[in-house]
């Protein structure tokens, strides 16, 4: 069957490798959105498991609606690389962030497009989040700064969007369509999205909670992590040296506690106090009990990973 040559309004990329056990539910909930004026483009990374099989059976499914894009080789780099090869496909005005282990609420394009389509001055618009576990549970919430100016103070100390809530813009102000730059071994993203910020792009988090971000052990976000924290100082420094960003006395003095943290603590410790300054856990839940089995179920279920 032929697809379609009318171009989306949105097109949604989802990189993917190895996540047999999430990836039809991460593609059911785009496919079930309200909004269906949009294309769905999906690049696998060369899986070894069951995921290109379950793949392949949406795309038959859905031959108008979904790409796939399967690489012979895995290109070992993470998620971003992935996705520029998926944005090299895309033909949307706008292009839609999406994990494979994450969920998207049906009405989550909508509400980003609807955003987007008010407020051209915007460049990219994201949204808060559930935090569940790798059965489903809500263990947390991941909230962001809302406004422009809010996520613009907050970059120097963190990464103020969560990645698969966003929504942006596939031309850049000079006509020249958007991609990720891939200058480390990790945090491309955070590189990517901090620079524009620094050239002038406007940003916006939605207050709601348009996905449900899960947490299961094998998250990019937490694997290295101390690696991960060295890349994010030198694009911090890269931004402040090369793109006039201006640190407020406040970030640099949680930078310097960051890396005391990062470099004192392991690592199951340094989950935990991720989880916390995120807002995914609160202090009490930190607390030893007694009894193991005393322990709340959503603590037990944030640490099984």
């Amino acid at each position: 069957m032929k697809r379609s040559f009318k171009k989306p309004l949105v097109s949604v990329i989802l990189p993917v490798y190895n996540q047999d056990a999430y990836i039809e539910k991460a593609i059911s909930s785009v496919m079930d959105q309200t909004f269906q004026d949009f294309e769905l483009i999906i690049v696998d990374d060369a899986s070894t498991d069951r995921t290109l099989g379950i793949l392949r059976r949406f795309a038959a499914r859905f031959p108008k609606k979904i790409k796939l894009v399967e690489l012979k080789q895995n290109l070992g780099a993470g998620g971003d690389i992935c996705a520029n090869k998926a944005l090299g496909h895309s033909r949307g005005k706008y292009i839609a962030r999406m994990d494979a282990d994450d969920i998207s609420f049906p009405t989550r394009l909508e509400k980003q497009v609807r955003y987007l389509e008010n407020h051209p001055d915007v460049f990219l618009v994201g949204s808060n989040a559930y935090v569940i576990d790798r059965d489903g549970f809500v263990i947390g919430e991941k909230r962001e700064p809302s406004k422009s100016d809010e996520i613009y103070n907050a970059y120097f100390g963190f990464h103020p969007l969560i990645h698969p809530t966003c929504m942006f813009r596939r031309k850049l102000k000079d006509g020249t369509n958007f991609k990720y730059q891939i200058i480390y071994s990790a945090n491309n993203d955070y590189y990517t999205f901090f620079k524009l910020v620094c050239q002038g792009y406007k940003f916006v988090n939605l207050k709601e909670k348009l996905i449900k971000y899960r947490i299961h052990g094998q998250n990019a976000t937490f694997v290295d992590m101390r690696e991960k924290f060295m890349n994010s100082l030198k694009i911090r420094n890269a931004m402040v040296a090369n793109y006039g960003y201006i640190p407020s006395p406040k970030a640099i003095v949680m930078i310097a506690m960051q890396t005391l943290v990062v470099y004192m603590l392991p690592q199951k410790f340094l989950l935990g106090i991720y989880f916390l300054a995120k807002g995914i856990i609160r202090f009490e839940e930190l607390i030893p009990t007694i009894s193991i089995s005393q322990k709340i179920p959503a603590l037990k279920r944030a640490f099984s990973i």
